[in-house]
């Protein structure tokens, strides 16, 4: 009789288990192990049971008796080595992953994980940077994935209403016993949370959304849950999906599915690009490269295109989830494939001319051991809100609010030989990847206040003309140190007069260093001369960039190995800003690059210069004409001129 009733147990806890409902699963296996402590399936299924309700604690336990059991499969010693992590046991968690790694050599994370648990300490170079408070309008239950809406917050939340219970239509969810997820507004991330619109909320779950179109827009997610008809997978899954609405006077109308939704894979956790054509979504779809993968759909003609998985940079074996874009397009998201500090971390991939560059994981504290997800920031308040499952908050996933202090810097600008502070020198910082100019002011003293973004390096350059403009770097690790601090981040910047200019025409030095210009249709004979390839600039710049510098040392082994030989430098801008200053713009360009050789052994006598402003266009793009990119791009240069000897 009470054999009969253990396999019984037994049986109702397996079905409960294939059914996903963990929360009653773990019960009866729990009962079932008390008197037959050696059941190996009971024991595996509770492990994972444990670690699908996110209780790192007992599937660290439970695990750690499957990862014994005979031929055990290799993954349990993964999910053994997470929970140890999650659980801040980094020294055990190694040594699992370690394991794995000889096992199961074809997935990276293994020797990732081993690889990134023998340095803790870069995970916590950046902790100082920010201030990071629990938000005041957590529950007890799950509150997570905020979005910005009107002056306030969206997020999702299992918490029981505030109304009479009996009226309560939501339905229970049997992974783990809360009620489905509704979406709930708080304005201002101070007042009391309330429901955030009938016409979103049903009875299953609604999860992650974003606005758009100016918030006249939105695109969420849901259970297949659509015209009241719930539908389940093959599997008999009731999978995620997205859908799209338009809000007219405070009501959401003509909601539909997004059309890459299918009942056989779920498609989720949405945001867009900037301008709205891109959306970029969560989805196990076939082609993803792990659990769950990011994806990006474009519109065309009103259309939204075939997803396109965003590749093995940003996508692992492991789950991406949660994408949010910013302002300037740079991509976060939550990911337990990269290397983190255990469970869920929240990585950053820049933006830079449209390409995302590899993931950058943002540390403590916005990253724990635990689940750490849902980042949104504004980038003009250099604020924003995350939601982590760390110890310490008040249910199970909450909702934290960070802020990142901005940093002070002082700087005075002097001659470099009489060290004199030069007056009105202009300065200007710009953020070193994106080249995006975010301070110009024109003095000879400056205290100003960064606004500092997450793990972004500054390049500062002083400059005045007549003197040679000098640039000099404010690495991410030297802005850590300076909160509540008036601390000195840059001293002096010493500038030098520019190197002698030979005019063309008389064969000497222009007065004061300045660049002298050959007259409009003089100089050199477009006939006689060679033409070698063509420095380009961005857009409003004169830095050197990277494909410049490799155009430019080819021109120095020519001028190297042809020592009599004398160049041109002719520059120019694209049509946009006015005519003056484009003048000054394409000045600094041929400065910028009479530096560059010069700084390198080249006399300055061998090099004369020319600059045009927007008067040469290569391609017909006045003021007016809608051009793209390409084409401005190609106006922005240096024609370099290799003359006779």
């Amino acid at each position: 009789m009470w054999v009969q009733a253990q396999r019984t147990r037994l049986r109702k806890a397996n079905v409960e288990f294939t059914k996903f409902n963990y929360k009653e699963a773990i019960k009866l296996y729990e009962t079932y192990l008390a008197k037959n402590s050696s059941n190996k399936e009971a024991q595996e299924n509770l492990a994972h049971s444990y670690r699908k309700v996110n209780d790192s604690k007992n599937a660290e336990k439970w695990y750690s008796v499957v990862v014994n059991h005979p031929n055990t499969n290799p993954t349990n010693k993964l999910y053994y080595a997470q929970a140890l992590a999650m659980n801040g046991r980094y020294k055990e968690s190694r040594k699992w992953y370690k394991i794995y790694a000889k096992e199961v050599g074809h997935d990276e994370r293994g020797h990732v994980f081993e690889q990134t648990y023998k340095n803790l300490a870069q995970f916590y170079e950046d902790a100082s940077k920010y201030e990071v408070r629990l938000a005041p309008f957590n529950s007890k239950k799950a509150d997570f994935s905020p979005m910005f809406y009107r002056n306030g917050i969206v997020f999702c939340s299992s918490r029981e209403p505030d109304e009479d219970k009996r009226k309560d239509k939501k339905e229970k969810h049997g992974w783990n016993g809360d009620r489905f997820l509704d979406l709930y507004y708080t304005r201002g991330g101070v007042t009391s949370p309330e429901p955030f619109h009938k016409d979103l909320n049903s009875r299953y779950h609604e999860g992650p959304l974003s606005f758009y179109n100016g918030e006249n827009s939105v695109v969420f997610t849901r259970n297949n849950y659509y015209n009241g008809k719930f539908k389940k997978s093959k599997e008999g899954i009731n999978k995620l999906k997205l859908y799209l609405a338009t809000i007219v006077s405070d009501k959401f109308a003509e909601i539909t599915e997004f059309p890459y939704n299918d009942d056989e894979y779920s498609v989720g956790h949405p945001t867009l690009s900037s301008d709205g054509t891109t959306l970029y979504f969560v989805s196990d779809m076939p082609g993803s490269l792990g659990g769950t993968d990011i994806f990006k759909s474009t519109l065309q003609a009103g259309q939204w295109g075939p997803p396109q998985n965003l590749g093995s940079s940003i996508n692992t074996k492991g789950n991406e989830m949660f994408p949010f874009l910013d302002a300037d397009n740079n991509l976060f998201f939550a990911s337990n494939g990269h290397a983190g500090l255990g469970g869920l971390d929240i990585f950053l991939a820049r933006n830079i001319n449209g390409h995302f560059a590899p993931p950058e994981n943002l540390g403590a504290p916005v990253n724990s051991s635990k689940d750490d997800f849902g980042f949104i920031m504004d980038t003009d308040k250099n604020e924003g809100y995350f939601s982590s499952n760390r110890d310490g908050g008040v249910g199970d996933d909450d909702i934290y609010y960070f802020k990142l202090h901005p940093c002070k810097i002082a700087a005075v600008v002097v001659d470099s030989v009489t060290g004199r502070m030069i007056d009105r020198a202009h300065l200007e910082i710009h953020e070193e990847d994106t080249k995006k100019q975010v301070i110009h002011v024109n003095a000879s003293k400056y205290l100003f206040t960064l606004q500092t973004k997450i793990r972004t390096n500054y390049l500062i350059t002083a400059s005045k003309e007549g003197y040679v403009p000098k640039t000099i770097e404010i690495t991410h690790q030297q802005l850590i140190d300076c909160k509540n601090q008036d601390r000195k981040i840059v001293d002096t910047i010493k500038i030098a007069l520019g190197p002698p200019i030979i005019a063309r025409k008389t064969g000497k030095p222009s007065r004061g260093g300045n660049i002298l210009r050959t007259p409009p249709g003089r100089g050199w004979d477009s006939t006689k001369v060679i033409q070698v390839k063509t420095i380009y600039y961005d857009l409003d710049k004169y830095f050197i960039r990277p494909d410049a510098v490799k155009t430019l040392d080819e021109l120095l082994v020519i001028l190297y190995r042809n020592p009599k030989m004398r160049i041109g430098l002719s520059s120019h801008t694209d049509s946009r800003n006015t005519s003056k200053y484009n003048v000054q713009l394409s000045q600094r360009r041929s400065q910028s690059a009479l530096q560059y050789l010069v700084s390198r052994g080249i006399s300055p006598q061998r090099i004369i210069v020319d600059w045009f402003g927007e008067t040469k266009l290569v391609t017909p793009c006045p003021d007016g004409v809608p051009c793209n990119e390409t084409q401005h791009q190609l106006n922005r240069r240096t024609e370099v001129l290799v003359l006779e000897e």
